[in-house]
């Protein structure tokens, strides 16, 4: 039997394809993202931030951090 899942939130693919590996009975046969198409701009922004991370410029940070952050300041 083949069983298509849809994961509404992208945080908790993860931990899903990790309980899914735990289970000798299941076996995971392909996994698909959805696409989002980023405009150019907004694909170079990601290319030089990468960058800047690679060289020591700055560091990577977590969006749950970030997201906690700002929901402890909204208005």
């Amino acid at each position: 039997m083949k069983l298509t899942v849809n994961i509404k939130e992208q945080s908790k693919v993860t931990a899903f394809l990790k309980l899914l590996r735990d289970l000798e009975y299941i076996e995971i046969v392909t996994v698909q993202e959805e696409e989002q198409e980023l405009s150019e701009e907004h694909k170079q922004l990601l290319d030089e931030r990468l960058k800047r991370i690679e060289n020591g410029e700055t560091s990577f940070k977590d969006w749950d951090r970030i997201k906690k952050k700002y929901e402890n300041n909204a208005v």
